[in-house]
């Protein structure tokens, strides 16, 4: 017996860790504002009559004017009870001095409704976990027309879904109440959002306290976690030695990432930059530029061929003073030494002092320079040292020497 009781505990321990809910999402509104809630919006046909008017606030008044009634105080099970912040309905401060600020509604047959919902930027993923429950506590005296109804979407232009089972109405409540609802359709969405409505009944009844939340939860259970899908933008044409710019655009939840390129000779600016990285391929060719992306789930890689154009490097073709590349450019830049020639951007060039030309052109997006060409004169070596001198072989013949072939007559 007592090995048996002891195999039960176990396989019950077993069963609580597999099963046990992690707090997803929480707001119990106690800083006295919600930041990721937006009340009195237009959804479901919603109308805004705060701050003077019927509609949804946050404060934490439960005692009522001469003429309302007193908001029940909150039980044990509420964070900050007995009378901590919530999101309530109030007739507002056109009527306040008579009903209060706490949890009442002016019942004027109007028929309206009143919306409030977690925000889009606040939207909830659930991605990775199952057996989502959302959990909230509320009252709600109200009618079987005052009442209210609660809400959920898995897109920011889907449509809002009420919540049916296992309450579809709220109302004939007066006392706080705790309730969880979970479907299906709550787990694993990459976009969860909730809001809650009330309707002030066309017929005019219902008694006070109004539609009031606190403590909201969302819970789930913790599943394998879906790893990354690896993907990245390369920015453009790539050349020879020049560097671009992978963006990092993988798909889910991304830890880490790391870059590679093969062949390996590529210079990786950042190996392990997780949103982008620069580049530089020294030689043209074809390159396996690769991503891996890693969370807690695992890992994924994606592996993208960047093509990498060479460099262009023309021969100069020299006749007379005309020096000239191959007319198959896009662009030309003529330079004397490191010096561009101004209005030299054809593919030749006519030169009128000696020099050392070379020609930068543009192929495709890629540019590249020819080798120089050496125009050397009389003018060139005469001021440097060394580089002529004379010599006498014999009584009748003197021999002028240069330290370099000339291309100019003497």
């Amino acid at each position: 017996m007592k090995k048996l009781i002891t195999l039960c505990l176990s396989l019950f321990a077993s069963f609580v860790v597999a099963n046990a809910q992690t707090t997803i999402y929480s707001q119990n509104f106690n800083t006295g504002s919600a930041s990721d809630w937006s009340l009195n919006t237009t959804d479901l046909g919603g109308v805004n009559n705060a701050p003077s008017g019927n509609g949804w606030y946050i404060n934490n008044i439960y005692a009522a004017g001469p003429l309302g009634t007193v908001t029940a105080s909150e039980p044990a099970g509420i964070v900050g009870g007995p009378s901590s912040y919530y999101l309530h309905i109030n007739c507002g401060s056109s009527f306040s001095s008579f009903f209060g600020s706490n949890d009442n509604f002016d019942a004027d047959g109007s028929g309206e409704t009143y919306f409030a919902s977690l925000n889009a930027a606040s939207a909830i993923s659930t991605v990775g976990y199952t057996n989502v429950y959302f959990s909230f506590w509320w009252l709600c005296n109200g009618s079987s027309d005052s009442k209210g109804n609660v809400y959920y979407r898995t897109s920011s232009s889907g449509t809002w879904i009420q919540i049916t089972a296992p309450i579809s109405d709220f109302f004939g409540s007066s006392a706080w109440a705790n309730d969880s609802f979970h479907l299906a359709a709550f787990d694993g969405q990459a976009y969860l959002q909730f809001g809650f409505q009330f309707t002030n009944g066309a017929s005019g009844s219902g008694s006070d306290p109004a539609f009031g939340i606190d403590d909201i939860s969302v819970t789930g259970t913790g599943g394998a976690v879906t790893p990354p899908v690896a993907n990245y933008e390369a920015s453009s044409t790539t050349c020879q030695d020049s560097c671009i710019s992978f963006a990092n655009t993988s798909g889910g939840t991304v830890d880490s990432v790391r870059w590679s390129t093969t062949p390996a000779d590529a210079s990786i600016a950042s190996p392990t930059g997780i949103l982008s990285t620069n580049i530089c391929f020294p030689s043209s060719g074809t390159y396996s530029v690769s991503i891996t992306a890693y969370n807690s789930g695992g890992s994924n890689t994606h592996t993208g061929v960047i093509n990498v154009n060479p460099a262009p490097n023309p021969p100069i073709t020299k006749t007379g003073h005309v020096l000239s590349v191959p007319a198959t450019y896009t662009s030309y830049q003529w330079y004397d030494g490191a010096t561009a020639i101004t209005g030299a951007t054809n593919s030749t060039y006519t030169y009128t002092v000696t020099g050392v030309y070379n020609v930068q052109v543009d192929s495709n997006g890629c540019l590249g320079n020819s080798a120089t060409v050496n125009t050397t004169g009389i003018g060139n070596i005469k001021n440097t040292a060394e580089s002529f001198w004379l010599s006498q072989p014999n009584s009748s013949t003197i021999v002028f020497n240069a330290a370099q072939p000339l291309d100019e007559a003497l």
